[in-house]
C-alpha cells in the first residue's frame, strides 16, 4: 500500500504495465527504466499506459484488477465523456507535459497575427497592402489557462516586451505575469487586450468563453489565438464577427468542428491563419509521453502519489 488517489485513499502498489493500443518502443523503455514490468495482456496489469487519442477500445475492456489508467491528453474531455472516471481506479492526464512545445506554437501564431502573415504569405502579387504590422512590443497579452502551456507561454512573452495578463480558474498569482484574474473576470479586461491567446482546458466553464457577446467586449484591432481546444470558441460567432471587422487577426491550432471540413469559410479567410492541430507533433509527442510515462511509472511502483490526477469534482 502507499500513495494517495485523487480521492485520498491508498493506491495499491503495483509494477505490471499494459502499453496500448500499441508497445512503442520509447514507452517499452520508459517503463523498463521504472522498474515496472510490461506484460502483454490487460489482464495481468495493475497500470495501463494508453497512447491512442480514441478511448472507444478501452470502454469496457479494463479489468477490476486495474488500479491506474495514464493517458495520453492533456485535455480530458474524450476521456471524462466515456465514463473512464467512474471506474474504480486512478486516471492520469499529460497536463502539462507538452507545455514548451505548444507554447513555441502558441507564439508562433501570436507573431504570425501581429505581422499578418495570413494576409502577406497569399499576396500572389509584389504590390503595397493595408493591412498595418503592430509586431508585440508593448502590447497586453491575456493568456487564459495557467497549466503547463499558458505558464511556458508566459515566460516566453515576457522578454518580448508584452504586458502578460493571466487568467485561470483560481485566480492563483503567477510571478511571471504582471496581473491575474479569475475566469469570470475576462469581460473585465477584454477591452484592453491586444492578443488573447487561449491555453485553458474544455470544460463546463468554458465552453464557448469565446462567442459573439466577448469578442463585442475587444478592440477591433485585436487579435485572436486557440492552442487549446477548439470549443472553446463559438465558430460561427467567429466567422460574424470577422465579418464585422471585430478582429484584425486569427490563428488557431484547434477548431469545432474538427478536423475542420474542406471548404470551410476559415481556410483561406484573408485574415485567419489555421494549421490543422499540429503544435504538438508526433516525434516530440512521443518523447515528452515517454518522460511522464517512466517518472508516473516510478511513482505507481514505490506506491507515491501519481503526477497529473485527473480530478472528479473539476473533470480535469
Amino acid at each position: 500500500m502507499g500513495g494517495l488517489t485523487a480521492g485520498g485513499a491508498n493506491l495499491v502498489q503495483g509494477s505490471r504495465i499494459y502499453i496500448g493500443p500499441e508497445s512503442l518502443p520509447e514507452f517499452v523503455s520508459a517503463v523498463s527504466k521504472s522498474g515496472c514490468s510490461v506484460v502483454e495482456s490487460i489482464g495481468e496489469a495493475q497500470g495501463v499506459i494508453w497512447f491512442g487519442r480514441d478511448p472507444t477500445p478501452l470502454v469496457g475492456v479494463i479489468p477490476p484488477g486495474v488500479d491506474w489508467l495514464q493517458i495520453p491528453d492533456a485535455g480530458v474531455e474524450r476521456w471524462v465523456n466515456a465514463g473512464f472516471l467512474d471506474l474504480d481506479l486512478v486516471m492520469t492526464s499529460a497536463g502539462g507535459v507538452y507545455g514548451q512545445q505548444v507554447a513555441e506554437h502558441a507564439l508562433a501564431l501570436i507573431l504570425a497575427c501581429a505581422h499578418r502573415l495570413a494576409t502577406f504569405a497569399r499576396a500572389t502579387s509584389w504590390a503595397p497592402h493595408d493591412a498595418e504590422v503592430v509586431g508585440v512590443f508593448g502590447l497586453t497579452v491575456a493568456v487564459v489557462g495557467s497549466g503547463g502551456i499558458g505558464l511556458a507561454l508566459v515566460k516566453m512573452l515576457k522578454p518580448l516586451g508584452c504586458r502578460v495578463l493571466l487568467v485561470n480558474r483560481s485566480g492563483t498569482k503567477v510571478p511571471e505575469a504582471d496581473e491575474t484574474f479569475i475566469f469570470g473576470e475576462l469581460d473585465n479586461i477584454l477591452p484592453e487586450v491586444d492578443i488573447l491567446v487561449l491555453a485553458a482546458p474544455s470544460t463546463d466553464e468554458t465552453i464557448g468563453m469565446i462567442n459573439l457577446r466577448t469578442l463585442q467586449l475587444m478592440r477591433p484591432s485585436a487579435m485572436l489565438v486557440n492552442v487549446a481546444r477548439g470549443n472553446l470558441i463559438v465558430t460561427a460567432d467567429l466567422l460574424v464577427a470577422l465579418e464585422q471587422g471585430l478582429l484584425s487577426s486569427v490563428g488557431l491550432d484547434v477548431t469545432d468542428p474538427e478536423p475542420l471540413p474542406d471548404g470551410h469559410p476559415l481556410f483561406g479567410h484573408p485574415r485567419v491563419l489555421v494549421t490543422p492541430h499540429v503544435a504538438n507533433p508526433p516525434a516530440r509527442k512521443r518523447s515528452s509521453f515517454a518522460k511522464h510515462v517512466s517518472a508516473n511509472c516510478e511513482l505507481f511502483r514505490t506506491g507515491k502519489r501519481l503526477n497529473c490526477i485527473v480530478e472528479r469534482g473539476r473533470g480535469y
